[in-house]
């Protein structure tokens, strides 16, 4: 039987609220093997360890553009509740 033991992988990825598959995609690997990376410590190699770091800083620079985005559109927006033509996302 495999010894199963959180890492601290795991508990940033559930403590920020990133999911296991936006983290895989981030990694390009599956979902699946995310998983097992996180919780089978036979799969924490050195190797694994730089593929989730490499992933972790591709979300945070994701993140970041992305909040910084909203960031500007609020301060250059006039009232929330005001009504706008439809826009890229059909809204």
């Amino acid at each position: 039987m495999l010894n199963y033991t959180p890492c601290r992988a795991r508990r940033l990825r559930l403590r920020y609220r990133i999911p296991l598959s936006e983290l895989a995609q981030a990694a390009g690997v599956s979902i699946q093997l995310i998983n097992k990376i996180e919780l089978e410590r036979e799969r924490q190699t050195p190797a694994h360890e730089k593929l989730l770091r490499n992933a972790f800083t591709l979300i945070i620079e994701c993140r970041r553009t992305q909040l910084d985005a909203l960031e500007r559109e609020l301060a250059q927006c006039g009232g929330l509740f005001q009504t706008v033509e439809g826009d890229d996302y059909g809204l």
